[in-house]
């Protein structure tokens, strides 16, 4: 069974084909593919640290005249939602385990519908 990846799981011990990035204070999102991550940032690049750069570019830190960052009490509300959880959120539906829904026989639908009930035509020949 897969450990729960935290902020200092390596890229390489990632679980997931996809790493998705949040923030809480505005609508800001990113997905992005591991492979692609490892490549451009290297195999042993944290979760932690790769939610610190998606912070570091929000639109809303607050900027000197000169363009800068300031340094301030308001921080990005950026993280990342796979973090603390075990069931991956790319596995495809046919790799899941069955579950066991409550219910007995007389619970379920008929498989066939009944046969149709034929009339007789009134004063027809038959």
């Amino acid at each position: 069974m897969t450990r729960a990846p935290g902020p200092h799981t390596a890229l390489e011990f990632y679980p997931w084909v996809t790493v998705r990035f949040r923030c809480r204070r505005c609508r800001r999102y990113a997905d992005a593919r591991l492979a692609r991550l490892a490549e451009k940032f290297g195999a042993t690049e944290t979760i932690g640290a790769l939610v610190e750069r998606f912070n570091a570019t929000c639109p809303h830190r607050p900027r000197a005249r000169d363009g800068r960052y300031i340094a301030s009490g308001e921080e990005c509300g950026g993280y990342c939602p796979d973090l603390g959880t075990t069931p991956p959120p790319d596995l495809p539906p046919t790799m899941r385990r069955f579950v066991l829904i409550a219910g007995d026989k007389d619970d379920m639908l008929p498989a066939e519908t009944a046969p149709a009930e034929r009339r007789r035509r009134v004063g027809g020949e038959e």
